[in-house]
């Protein structure tokens, strides 16, 4: 048994850590905590001394968790998590409300027509629950819900459904159809609407399998009923970087109209007939806040 002084590990040691192993990248850490690399290195190395274990070993190129790194990391993650839930929701208790819920929200939706008139709408009917919303990519707000650092999300069906999920539920609310968004310049841009099969000769932008594989069996799922595999050309690591790679008139990125396309100015984004796409609400099935059900059902009534 090793004597170790546990009131000589401070909060802010363990924050750095989790940071780091979460990352796996001492400089990705030392930016987020606004840092040098060499003050948060010596910050580790001085977390490991006073616990007499090594918790990371470093390379040139790699910073990778020790089995005993790995083990404090997976216990103290939800720790850092769950003191931080409650600091926010002890600065909701100051503002005199009682009640809190976490939202999660793709950061590729449109935020006018997705969460801002829903956030609007509830803060009217409940003003005594404080929303917080967070945004990021499809998989990683999934994993919010998953972790439970998020009551409900706002995300894509497709990341929903073919996905075993024992512990979610979920709506779909606003169904649309799919679109192919592409430059104005491109020959199909004038039209009203399009089937797949006009997309047979297109360069398909795409969502890396390594990041979102659900959206690559999406795309193969819109294109294989008419009897061709899509034909990807370049690959992005997320949905916001769709936008940023239509580099000729030839290219084309699945999407709805949900999409929030920050280069809508030189891009049309025309409606694909016979297809299916809807925002997805989801949250977990067994969730302590009673009154979250009263977020969910405002949300199914706004959007239904």
């Amino acid at each position: 048994m090793h004597n170790v002084d546990v009131r000589n590990v401070s909060l802010g040691q363990i924050m750095y850590f989790v940071k780091v192993a979460e990352s796996l990248s001492v400089s990705a850490a030392a930016e987020y905590f606004n840092l040098t690399q060499p003050t948060l290195s010596k910050k580790i190395a001085s977390l490991e001394a006073q616990l007499d274990l090594q918790l990371f070993i470093r390379t040139n190129r790699i910073v990778a968790l020790t089995p005993a790194g790995q083990y404090l990391y997976e216990q103290w993650r939800y720790e850092v998590s769950r003191l931080e839930e409650d600091i926010q929701f002890a600065h909701v208790l100051q503002t005199g409300k009682s009640k809190s819920v976490v939202i999660g929200i793709m950061d590729s939706f449109d935020p006018e027509q997705v969460i801002l008139p829903l956030l609007a709408d509830f803060s009217r009917k409940y003003p005594d629950i404080h929303l917080r919303v967070e945004s990021d990519a499809a998989q990683d707000v999934r994993n919010m819900l998953m972790r439970g650092e998020a009551d409900l999300v706002f995300s894509i069906l497709y990341d929903y459904q073919d996905r075993e999920l024992s512990q979610i539920e979920y709506r779909e609310l606003g169904a649309a159809t799919h679109c192919a968004c592409m430059r104005k310049s491109n020959p199909l841009s004038g039209a009203e609407s399009l089937s797949v099969a006009d997309l047979r000769e297109a360069e398909f932008v795409c969502i890396s399998p390594r990041q979102l594989p659900e959206y690559v069996r999406m795309l193969q799922r819109l294109c294989e009923p008419y009897g061709f595999a899509p034909n990807i050309t370049n690959y992005v690591s997320s949905a916001n970087s769709l936008t940023l790679n239509i580099n000729s008139d030839n290219e084309v990125f699945i999407c709805d109209r949900y999409y929030l396309d920050v280069n809508a100015e030189k891009h049309v984004k025309v409606p694909l007939r016979d297809t299916h796409s809807s925002i997805v609400l989801a949250w977990r099935k067994e969730n302590e806040k009673t009154y979250l059900k009263d977020v969910v059902e405002e949300a199914l009534r706004f959007f239904g």
